[in-house]
């Protein structure tokens, strides 16, 4: 799957460069303070090229994970180019290889972060730089070409970025580091336009929402980011769940409405819910008025049915928890949801059933698991052993190993919508749940298993959303993930 935390590293990177951030000539600057306000050390007035590169992942992914990723959770010393080579090599994470996302290490006390791999060259973004190569001295932020075979280069410190899956908690931790990053960082209150949305230390209610989807992932936002007026096109676009009822849970994004309006405006509000009480107020990151960003957060506010000088619009809600599915195992005559998708899965990847005559029986799409299925699932286990995979049975019997082979996760959930990564687990069952039911690409043939998300999967989906009375929009939402995966 593609790693949103990595793709989001990298934009803010290629973003920073494009603004350009700079500073005074003093090395004075923000990623120290943002270093700085996690507890670590963050050199201000110092060489900061090293503090950027850990200021940017810090930003993106949170203390404890940036400190997991760099190998420094026994101790911080990300504001060194050498020592922070050390504790890769430690590990045996170096090497003279670029990949995108590995850190640069360059001999002149410098480093650098593989932005992508072209050949035999790589780009490079860096901090405290100028536009010429190598520099560890300028007041900038840029992005460079360099040759993989440099003679400049030290070596490459790989990252093994995880998979991030989106949830209500991780929303809310996104919320409570971004607040202390405008509230330590002493930002101002007002219209911000820039991507990264408040890089320019410029925040309000709406760029808290563009700044928390940012860190998540969601970097292709609108030019000037998300804003009450885009909110909704762009959440719902994304596999959010819209809900229309003033009942909040942590983790929730709420819109209210002002003055009555019924379309947005630029005076409409919103903010995240960190908990529900027991009395109904709520606890909230708010950066709706200087006041706001300067106090302590989160702070208590009334009900959402309450509110004197607004009216609730909707929620927005992550869908984490909605579209679950975790298989049962399979035995001759099992009846349930499982034995549908399993089915689906062994058609879609040609597998046939028992032999009528010298021909075999195609798999029947039903809620049983037959002796067809069985027959299928059988040969499936068989080809694994031939291919040295070691399964318990060839039986014709799906145990718990077995699922993990057909859906590649046990307990499987699709963290990932397929329309919110461009390829990976969730694009193939997708590709098998339409294959299998005889759903044809825009070039009228059966889907690839290719994991790739392109044309023919985006026409297939459509034309399984108008067969099933769902909204034809290309996109697999919750509700049409949940009807492919849990058969309701």
């Amino acid at each position: 799957m593609e790693n949103n935390s990595l793709a989001a590293i990298i934009a803010s990177e290629r973003a920073y460069a494009a603004l350009p951030y700079t500073e005074s000539g003093t090395n004075v600057q923000r990623f120290s303070d943002a270093v700085n306000a996690a507890g670590l050390a963050g050199c201000q007035g110092q060489a900061w090229c090293a503090t950027y590169q850990f200021a940017v992942e810090l930003e993106t992914v949170g203390k404890a994970q940036a400190l997991k990723n760099w190998h420094m959770t026994g101790g911080y010393v990300g504001y060194s180019c050498f020592d922070t080579y050390k504790v890769f090599e430690r590990v045996g994470k170096v090497g003279k290889v670029p990949k995108v996302g590995a850190l640069v290490i360059f001999n002149r006390s410098h480093m650098g972060r593989v932005l992508s791999v072209d050949g035999g060259t790589f780009e490079c973004g860096e901090g405290n730089t100028s536009n010429r190569q190598f520099n560890r001295d300028g007041d900038c932020c840029a992005v460079k070409t360099y040759r993989a075979d440099d003679a400049g280069i030290k070596g490459f410190c790989y990252i093994d970025y995880e998979a991030t899956e989106m949830t209500p908690t991780d929303v809310v931790r996104q919320a409570t580091q971004c607040y202390t990053l405008a509230h330590n960082g002493h930002y101002r209150y007002g219209d911000s336009h820039a991507l990264p949305p408040t890089s320019d230390g410029i925040i309000s209610c709406d760029r808290l929402i563009a700044l928390i989807c940012w860190r998540m992932g969601f970097v292709n936002q609108p030019r000037g980011g998300i804003t009450v007026l885009n909110m909704e096109r762009f959440l719902l676009s994304w596999g959010w769940s819209k809900i229309t009822t003033p009942t909040p849970k942590a983790g929730d994004i709420v819109l209210m409405r002002a003055n009555g309006e019924r379309t947005p405006t630029a005076a409409w509000h919103t903010f995240v819910v960190a908990s529900v009480n027991a009395n109904g107020t709520i606890n909230k990151y708010d950066m709706g008025s200087q006041t706001r960003i300067d106090s302590k957060q989160p702070f208590t506010g009334a009900p959402l049915d309450e509110w004197s000088n607004r009216e609730f619009y909707c929620i927005f809600r992550v869908a984490s928890d909605e579209y679950v599915f975790t298989p049962s195992a399979l035995t001759s005559g099992a009846t349930n949801n499982s034995a549908y998708l399993a089915t689906e899965i062994l058609k879609a990847r040609g597998y046939k059933g028992i032999y009528d005559g010298k021909k075999q029986k195609e798999l029947e799409l039903n809620f049983r698991w037959t002796i067809g299925d069985m027959a299928a699932a059988a040969q499936a286990q068989a080809d694994r052993i031939k291919r040295g995979v070691r399964v318990n049975a060839v039986c014709g019997e799906i145990n718990a190993a077995f699922w993990f082979d057909l859906l590649g996760m046990l307990p499987f959930k699709a963290v990932e919508l397929p329309t919110r990564e461009t390829k990976g687990l969730s694009v193939l069952l997708c590709q098998e749940i339409l294959r299998a039911r005889g759903i044809l690409g825009a070039d009228g043939q059966p889907l690839k298993l290719d994991r790739e998300w392109g044309q023919n999967t985006a026409h297939a989906v459509r034309q399984y959303q108008a067969a099933r009375k769902l909204p034809v929009t290309g996109i697999v939402d919750v509700k049409m993930w949940a009807d492919m995966v849990n058969i309701v």
